[in-house]
């Protein structure tokens, strides 16, 4: 009413409590009935070029604008996105011309794909004329359901606002057994009803209807009572049970009907189940139903009803017997069948439902058909975690059965969901999922499905072995070498080769054969993403130098190509290139650029990568605060990112917040946990970054968790040089820390050498930083020496970090470079040793007081009153 007031078009989305509803079930509802009123050429204005898109969840859009095309198939994140941007786009653009409230009731019933749309348009609200309110019941809620991380999501959004409704007060309660009976109430009746209900709403509802149908709430009993002891029922069920009681036999068994159909049933659907009832007494019926508010009527829709409460649907179903309740949905399962025609595919969610419910009475054919297609359909509007529950329903409805075209088909979905939902440590499932359906297909000769199992892409992490190289090699048979086709499963196998069979050489070969298809059939889209997929391969063998040749020239491409995804890929490998290179001001400009469109794809890993990348070049210059806003920035969006929590750790070490460094290190270590033991890169961070951390702050409770993590990496036989080279840095960092001789000398050739790393000397020394450590390489190399007794070539590597810090802009190294050059000094104490460390020691006391470095300017003033004594 406020709204409407106000000329706002006020929309709404039910969720609903069951199986069985599509994805996205609210937000169709509401588009829906935008779409309903809308005029044609008005509505094909508003949504613009994504009505296609929108038409894939809501079929009244195709029906209000015929002629729209199909989307093109694109990765299942990136199709999800340009879903979600163009229901977004369709909104701001619907609301110009008009505020829009939209209400989504009942989000606790809401489905993930649901709730990660309305994170997304959140983000977006601050430049439109759109109000959304979400309603739920936080006694619903655990830690685990999907609504309390979407609410720790939209908590961080500047426009989010949390209403807590707590119970009615006594003055409300009053107002609304006003409303809801006509009468002015006894002031001893509120008060007996707010003390019994404390105001809990619905509570209060279920009791003043209650009053009402017992005819207790009329101007003569009201005044004929002197007090009032309002029965309060034990539960909400009780109070239901009261009011279901009130209504005929006949209208509870209907109820009991429908409450199997689901919360919501049409009139169309009753019919066929209702015995020996006519179309005139099951409206009868309903309306008694209606009358005493059990069921209410659905705007703008003849003959659709649901429940006032899913309680009462709960209420209704659970004085089934199982027996009964099996049969009943077998009855639904096929009249609704039967119902739906030609059109049943459509409502392929609801029928698997019941098929599922009814598969002792009806066996499982029908259930795998619409499970499947259920699933399909799930997948091709990018609800992911639904098509997982039904692939899942329907493989094991197969169990035990011979591999079939219907198995092979499910297990290729399942693959998909998988892949799209699982953890990094867990896609060794996807691909066993995947593998079934390519191994299916290849036997049957159906190679063009075989092909398109292989090539569907899944995120691979170094140290994990999935199957991935075994399933690509065997497709790549498949196809003729040279080959379109070819093309795009090479396009794959690159980073296949690298990540998890850490052969460069071969990689390499394949990068070339891929390149010259791509160049040959003219295909810059796939040229990019070829070259883009090899800057990743580039940085782990530290081809520094070849990743950001190839992350320009993707560059240039996208210049003319629509693929931000690509170019944000290119972005982040060029930018750790150069920071590996020492180029701050490279990468710097990287991670600017790169953050700007990842903020346009809004997906969680490309942008925790660009808040790493700008977090780490602000910490490198030793602006922290602005370190510290991309560090929040990125963990809000993916809080257990190992990257932002490591540099996050060592940031607050650097400036003496000592407590706020371990408790990152403590989230840091727990995303340890969760990877996978071997040459992992998070292994390798762990080795480098516990020691680099106890240098600091002296607590050296933890050296043994980053040895092991060391040897982890290190024992393995196929390790990515990468990996291998900050885990050499990390046990250099343990040597000097113990004073170990003997270790520091064997770090000092692998790392001085490259002969530990596994690249070639020329590569090795294109390498001049360790990002995660913030540490030049000739600063750590300058420790070693001095570990191992030669001061004079510690001296030589303190002076090239000295240089590269002051032409780099590492301040806050230059700043330890300074302290640790004045020790190696003061331990020569040769003829002007002693001047030149102190004059070190002061240039490391103005920066670290400069930046705020409580922890050196400590160590640099215990030192300046060792030398001066």
């Amino acid at each position: 009413t406020y709204a409407g007031l106000r000329h706002a078009k006020v929309l709404w989305g039910r969720c609903y409590d069951g199986e069985g509803a599509p994805p996205y079930w609210p937000w169709v509802q509401a588009i829906r009935s935008y779409v309903r009123d809308t005029e044609p050429e008005e509505l094909r204005s508003e949504m613009g070029v994504g009505a296609e898109d929108i038409a894939e969840i809501v079929s009244d859009v195709r029906e209000r604008l015929p002629g729209l095309r199909t989307p093109p198939q694109l990765e299942p994140e990136q199709a999800r996105f340009r879903l979600f941007d163009s229901i977004t786009a369709f909104l701001k653009s619907a609301a110009r011309r008009q505020p829009l409230v939209l209400v989504l009731d009942d989000l606790h019933w809401a489905d993930h794909p649901s709730l990660l749309l309305l994170e997304f348009v959140a983000r977006e609200l601050s430049s439109a004329r759109l109000l959304i309110i979400g309603t739920y019941r936080d006694m619903e809620l655990s830690r685990q359901h999907p609504l309390s991380r979407s609410l720790g999501e939209l908590t961080r959004e500047r426009l989010f606002q949390r209403v807590l409704l707590r119970g009615l007060d006594q003055e409300d309660v009053g107002r609304f057994i006003e409303l809801a009976s006509g009468i002015t109430p006894p002031t001893g009746m509120v008060e007996a009803v707010h003390r019994q209900t404390e105001g809990n709403p619905l509570f209060v509802t279920e009791v003043v209807r209650l009053l009402v149908q017992e005819g207790e709430l009329t101007q003569e009993k009201a005044g004929q009572r002197d007090s009032w002891n309002v029965r309060i029922p034990e539960g909400v069920r009780e109070v239901i049970g009261r009011r279901l009681d009130r209504l005929s036999e006949r209208c509870n068994e209907t109820l009991t009907t429908a409450s199997v159909v689901g919360r919501e049933f049409t009139l169309e659907q009753l019919r066929p189940l209702i015995e020996d009832m006519s179309e005139d007494r099951l409206l009868e019926v309903l309306e008694e139903a209606l009358a005493a508010r059990v069921i209410e009527e659905l705007p703008r829709s003849v003959g659709r009803y649901q429940f006032t409460h899913a309680l009462i649907q709960e209420t209704l179903a659970g004085e089934l017997s199982t027996t009964r309740r099996v049969r009943l949905h077998a009855r639904i399962a096929e009249s609704l069948e039967e119902l739906y025609g030609a059109d049943a595919e459509v409502h392929a969610a609801e029928l698997a439902r019941h098929f599922s419910e009814a598969q002792t009475v009806l066996g499982t054919e029908k259930l795998v058909r619409y499970t499947l297609v259920a699933g399909e359909r799930a997948l091709a509007t990018y609800a992911h975690e639904e098509a997982l529950v039904h692939f899942q329903i329907g493989l094991a409805s197969k169990e035990g059965q011979p591999m079939d075209a219907q198995t092979a088909a499910l297990c290729f979905g399942l693959g998909v969901a998988q892949a799209a939902t699982l953890e990094t440590h867990q896609i060794r499932d996807a691909v066993a999922s995947l593998s079934r359906a390519f191994d299916y297909y290849v036997e049957v000769g159906e190679l063009e499905r075989a092909v398109a199992v292989a090539e569907h892409p899944f995120t691979m992490s170094p140290g994990q072995p999935t199957g991935a190289p075994q399933l690509m090699t065997r497709a790549l048979a498949l196809v003729p070498p040279d080959s379109h086709e070819a093309g795009r499963l090479l396009c794959r196998y690159v980073t296949v080769l690298v990540i998890e069979g850490t052969d460069y050489e071969a990689a390499q070969e394949v990068f070339s054969r891929a390149l010259d298809i791509a160049r040959r059939e003219g295909d810059e889209a796939l040229e990019m993403r070829i070259l883009a997929g090899a800057t990743d391969p580039d940085v782990n063998f530290l081809r520094l130098q070849g990743a950001l040749v190839k992350s320009l020239r993707v560059l240039e491409l996208a210049q003319h190509a629509d693929d931000p995804r690509t170019e944000v890929h290119a972005r982040y490998f060029g930018g750790m290139a150069q920071l590996f290179m020492a180029d701050l001001e490279g990468t710097r400009q990287q991670a600017a650029a790169m953050l700007v469109t990842a903020e346009r794809l809004r997906d969680h890993h490309l942008l925790a990568g660009a808040h790493y990348l700008n977090q780490i070049t602000s910490s490198l210059g030793g602006n922290w605060q602005s370190s510290r806003d991309f560090s929040d920035r990125g963990l809000a969006v993916s809080p257990m990112d190992a990257r932002l929590l490591g540099s996050r750790a060592m940031l607050e070490s650097e400036v003496g917040e000592i407590d706020q460094a371990f408790a990152y290190l403590e989230r840091f270590l727990e995303a340890m946990r969760l990877s996978a033991p071997g040459p992992t890169l998070v292994n390798s961070w762990t080795a480098l970054l516990i020691p680099s951390i106890a240098r600091i702050t002296g607590r050296m409770d933890q050296l043994d968790v980053a040895e092991e993590a060391a040897e982890a990496v290190l024992s393995s036989p196929a390790v990515t040089p990468v990996v291998t080279f900050i885990s050499r840095c990390g046990l250099a960092m343990l040597a000097v820390l113990r004073s170990d001789a003997a270790s520091a000398e064997e770090q000092y050739g692998a790392l001085e050498s490259a002969a530990g790393i596994g690249v070639p000397a020329s590569v090795m020394r294109t390498v001049r930083a360790v990002p995660i450590s913030f540490t030049p390489i000739a600063h750590l190399l300058g420790l070693l020496a001095q570990t191992m007794g030669n001061l004079d070539r510690s001296m030589d590597h303190f002076e090239d970090s000295l240089t590269l810090c002051r032409s780099a802009g590492f301040r806050p190294d230059l700043a330890w470079t300074c302290c640790d050059y004045a020790d190696a000094l003061r331990e020569r104490d040769s003829e002007g040793d002693r001047t030149k460390a102190m004059s070190l020691l002061d240039e490391s006391l103005a920066i670290s007081s400069e930046l705020g470095m409580r922890p050196l300017m400590e160590r640099v003033l215990s030192r300046r009153e060792i030398l001066g004594a």
